[in-house]
Formats: structure tokens, sequence, C-alpha cells
């Protein structure tokens, strides 16, 4: 079963909020200056408050073998979209998705990011150690963003109800990695290079899954319940890793989505320290009031990684936006200034010398039906099509970061006369 419709997709706790903020190209430029002089400091995510067991049952974990050595970046930034809300609200009829994907298609974006969950794809526990899959839901994603020329990057989450070591709760960790880890593999084993699904569907020419996600934001206690534990989640990490490369070689797996990776990753190097050289990716989410705020948390995670020994390892941005209602939520930009954030942040991603291997907006459509529930308001396009000031803000974000443009220096620092030559402002649409 599919999360709530209003659940969450992404963190939602209190934060600061930049009210009314307005970047021209200018003040874009000013603050890319100021990000190169030391960087912004990010607060520390408060606790979630619930209502849990005094207990949780996890069985004992042996842990895994760092595995096989880390692949090399790509060789070019993928740019894309959160895709989401179409498949897990399980409101969207066949025919709309259809006609939305088809105009996500027109913006020319390649690779959309949606979550295969767990618990749609192995309702039931193994029985007598035999796994039984359900891919029904996988399908559907996949098959209808291959018709459209879309790659998959799917999230591996979260756990299934029979497998939650916190009865009830989705969020909390899996009781067995090695559970998880074996539905993580025959999914790359059906949706990878050479998977079941294609040989299937042979008429299907879009490129097969050959990044995963694993979890989204286990930093972040809304997504790991009760409170994250870095030292679980490096172990699953890993295992996860192993069961997809023994399904696809090729694959690269990387750490799920991030929102505070300055505390994170060295939680799990402290753990692991044998994960250097052994990780395919780091995600982040690096959401802000603004694009500079949203440039800064970029540039904090390269020197974190660098910091850790990983400065070769690629940065995937798999989440950043903002909502438009209700006025104050966290992450909200008003209606006449997304437009500008959303094109200014895409064109200025798609050129600096962070290592970006890949930057996804969240995201392509919501329902916007609660004024009051910002999660119903980050999608840029309308529920019932026909695009938006957004939608032609992505598109051209996207040209533009695919255009061949200077380098931007964020994460190397840079002086001021080559970042104003390096970033291409526009005025916010209006």
């Amino acid at each position: 079963m599919a999360p709530e419709a209003d659940e969450p997709r992404r963190r939602a706790a209190p934060g600061p909020i930049v009210a009314g903020a307005v970047l021209a190209v200018a003040a874009v430029v000013v603050a890319i200056v100021l990000i190169a002089g030391g960087g912004a400091h990010q607060p520390p995510h408060p606790s979630t408050a619930s209502t849990l067991p005094a207990t949780t049952t996890i069985a004992p974990q042996t842990p895994p073998p760092a595995g096989p050595p880390g692949k090399p970046a790509p060789a070019h930034e993928a740019l894309g979209i959160n895709v989401n809300r179409l498949f897990n609200d399980r409101t969207y009829t066949p025919a709309q998705i259809n006609a939305s994907l088809s105009a996500l298609q027109r913006t020319g974006v390649t690779l959309a990011r949606s979550d295969a969950l767990w618990e749609a794809g192995e309702p039931t526990p193994p029985t007598g150690g035999v796994h039984h899959y359900d891919w029904s839901f996988d399908d559907q994603i996949a098959g209808s963003l291959a018709a459209h020329g879309l790659q998959w990057l799917p999230i591996l989450d979260y756990s299934a109800p029979w497998a939650q070591s916190i009865s009830g709760q989705d969020h909390s960790a899996p009781r067995s990695a090695g559970d998880f880890a074996a539905w993580a593999g025959a999914l790359a084993a059906r949706y990878g290079a050479g998977g079941a699904f294609w040989h299937v569907h042979p008429r299907l020419k879009a490129p097969s899954v050959d990044t995963y996600e694993v979890w989204n934001e286990p930093d972040n206690p809304t997504f790991w319940v009760p409170d994250p534990d870095a030292a679980y989640y490096a172990n699953l990490y890993l295992q996860t890793r192993d069961a997809i490369a023994a399904s696809d070689p090729g694959a690269r797996v990387i750490v799920g989505g991030l929102t505070n990776p300055r505390a994170f990753l060295p939680a799990m190097l402290r753990a692991r320290p044998d994960l250097v050289g052994h990780i395919d990716g780091v995600a982040i989410h690096p959401y802000g009031a603004n694009p500079f705020v949203v440039l800064a948390s970029v540039r904090t995670a390269r020197r974190v990684l660098g910091s850790l020994g990983m400065s070769g390892v690629p940065l995937y941005v798999t989440e950043f936006g903002w909502t438009t209602q209700p006025a104050g939520a966290l992450d909200w930009a008003p209606a006449h200034a997304r437009p500008g954030y959303i094109s200014a942040t895409l064109a200025a991603l798609g050129h600096t010398d962070c290592g970006i291997a890949a930057t996804l907006l969240y995201t392509w459509v919501t329902p916007e039906r609660d004024p009051a529930n910002a999660q119903d308001w980050f999608g840029i396009e309308p529920p019932a099509g026909g695009g938006s000031p957004d939608v032609t803000a992505f598109t051209t974000g996207l040209a533009k970061a695919a255009a061949p443009a200077p380098t931007v220096k964020l994460c190397a620092g840079d002086t001021q006369r080559h970042l104003n030559r390096s970033l291409e402002a526009e005025p916010p649409t209006t």
C-alpha cells in the first residue's frame, strides 16, 4: 500500500523563512560570492514528536563486508524531476498519468525519481526462506516512465508491514537488513540492465535503471523513526549495495537523500570506516528559502565529503524545490518568485565544480487540494495539466543547465569576477 496522500514526502519540521524574498540576477551572484567566502549555517534537525512503543525489534546485524570498490562518477550530469505523487497517491488514472508524463517529456527532461515501495513489492513475509514479490506497482512506474523516454531513479523505501521494527510505522528501520537487501536485489534483477521487465517489454526503449537510492532522508526523524541511526543505516546501505551488485554489477547504489550530511556522513564512517572507497554516490536534499541557500548546502556537502577522504564521490541532488502554500511554511516561496528560483538554481547546478552527478527538482505534480497542507503545493504542473510559469522556467533551466557554459566555481571557491561571468541570471517571473 502506498503512503497516504497527505503524508509528507520530505522533511516537515519548522525552519527559518525568508518571506517575500525575490531574487533578481545580481542578488543570486552576490549570494554565491558570500557562499564562497564561508558557507551558511544549517540548523540541526529537531526531533519529531510521536507516540512509539517502548521497545523495537531489530534482528542482530552481522556487519557485511564493504563490497566492491565505488563506481567512478558518471561522465555527464543527469537532469530530472520527482514524479512520486503521480504513483504514490493512487488517485491518478492511467490516462491522467500518461497525459502528465507526456507534458513532462516535452520539457526535455530525461530522469524521473519515484519510490519503489517495499510494502508494495513484497507485501507478505518470506515463507521457508523463499521471498514472494509483487511487481505490479513497480511495473506501472517503470512502464509509464519508459513509454515517455524517461529513466527511472527508484528510491528503495520504506519498511514493509511485516518487516517493521516498530509495528505500524513504515518509517521505522527494517527488522532485518537482509530481507530489505534481498528485495532490492530482486528489484535490480527485474529493472536493471538486462532485467526481466525489459525482456517482457522489448518495445520500451528508455534506459534501464542504473542508479538506486537507499531510503529517503535516513538522517531525518520523520523518515527514520524514532531517531536516525547512522550505524544501522551504514550496514543497510552496504548490504543493499552488495545485493544489487550481484544482480546488476554495473549499477550505482547511492546513499539516500540526506538533509544534514555534515553530521550523518561522519557518523556513518565512524561506524564503518571501510565505507571510504565503497560508496557510489551520496544524495542530498538541499532545501532552502532561496537559490543561494540551496547552493550553500551543496557546497557544504561537497566539503564534508572532502574532509572524509571522499572527494571523488559524486553528489546527487535528488530533491530541491519550493511550496507556494501556505505562506510561511517550510521552504515556502511566493508563487511569483518560484519560477525564477527554479530556473536560476537549475542553471547554476548544471555548471558547478561540485561533482554533481544528477539534479532533480521536487516535484512535477501535487494535488493542490488543501491550502493549509504545504505538501500539496510543491508541484510545478497543475493537476489538470496545461502548463504554468513554473513549467516554463523548469524547461528554460534544463536547457541552460545542459548547454555549454563556464564552470561556476562554487565548491573550490573563486573570485567574484569568475562567479559573475559563470552564472547567468534572470529576473523572477511575475
